[in-house]
């Protein structure tokens, strides 16, 4: 297949319920320019006798890492298998969504239009739109950037430090950006993967944006982060009800910050500087996020970062 072939990480952790829709899901795609690599975190289940029949079954599509390690949680499982892979094109799936028969060509090509334009050497991060649905795929909406009230416009490095917006199973990125990302110098201080890698990406490379839902994703007791209805009056509620938890949030996007500048200070700029010493600091203060308010989309968000940030 040569070196156009996406590398498709998919982790697992008791997911048998859902494993084989998503794995048959990757079977269906129409472009064969794919490769899978299977992972488990310690499942209880009947998960690794689910990956161990697929690989036995499909060995030129898929193969089994046995990574002989305890995770305990995505980013861990997804930064070691990416560090473990040497494809120049890595996509990552989780084991409870669906894939659109056309998801790997269209994330592929548009990978590749992206390099053309801007070099391989540059990082660069595909993401497409989603569709959220229920445990049994029932549609909650058409998208999932619009359910959860995300820009589809800003991709500065900047307002994905503070604000998320790049979900791991909808992505896909290139040799560099997995060599540039992967020297985080204490991924424990990350919240996941996706979110630093497209920091990453917009800092230092590219971000494509595909404003079609290329997949399902699946929404469970189980979803390590989910969907969120950002604009119901109960989540609003909720969020409200639970000032501790936000508090919690709000830390762990500094730390992220931190780690971001201690990884990358001498390739970052003064103003780079400013920013992520500013943002990492316990209290910002609201001088601090008025100045950055462009990089903050939606009420309730900036209004919680100015009061607990």
């Amino acid at each position: 297949m040569g070196s156009e072939r996406m590398e498709i990480l998919l982790a697992a952790c008791n997911g048998e319920a859902y494993l084989p829709a998503q794995i048959d899901s990757i079977l269906s795609q129409k472009d064969t320019r794919w490769h899978l690599t299977l992972s488990d975190d310690g499942s209880r289940d009947g998960t690794v006798s689910i990956l161990d029949a697929y690989a036995r079954r499909f060995p030129d599509r898929m193969a089994r890492l046995q990574s002989g390690k305890a995770f305990g949680c995505a980013r861990d499982h997804f930064f070691f298998l990416m560090q473990q892979c040497s494809a120049d094109y890595i996509m990552f799936s989780d084991q409870d969504d669906v894939f659109y028969p056309q998801k790997v060509g269209t994330m592929l090509e548009a990978m590749l239009a992206a390099e053309r334009s801007a070099g391989k050497e540059t990082p660069v991060l595909v993401f497409s739109d989603q569709r959220p649905t229920d445990e049994q795929l029932r549609p909650l909406a058409p998208s999932l950037m619009r359910y959860q009230g995300q820009s589809t416009t800003d991709f500065d490095y900047r307002s994905l430090l503070m604000q998320n917006t790049v979900t791991g199973g909808a992505m896909a990125i290139n040799r560099a950006l997995a060599d540039m990302g992967g020297r985080c110098v204490d991924p424990s201080g990350v919240i996941m993967h996706d979110g630093w890698l497209a920091a990453v990406a917009a800092r230092f490379g590219r971000i494509v944006y595909l404003d079609e839902p290329l997949s399902d994703y699946r929404q469970h007791a189980g979803n390590s982060v989910g969907a969120k209805d950002v604009k119901s009056p109960a989540y609003v509620l909720h969020e409200l009800s639970e000032i501790k938890t936000l508090q919690k949030k709000i830390r762990r996007k500094k730390r992220q910050a931190q780690v971001f500048l201690q990884t990358y200070r001498s390739q970052l700029g003064a103003q780079d500087a400013e920013f992520l010493c500013g943002f990492a600091r316990e209290r910002s203060g609201l001088q601090f996020y008025i100045d950055n308010r462009r990089h903050l989309h939606g009420f309730m968000r900036r209004a919680g970062m100015m009061l607990l940030g």
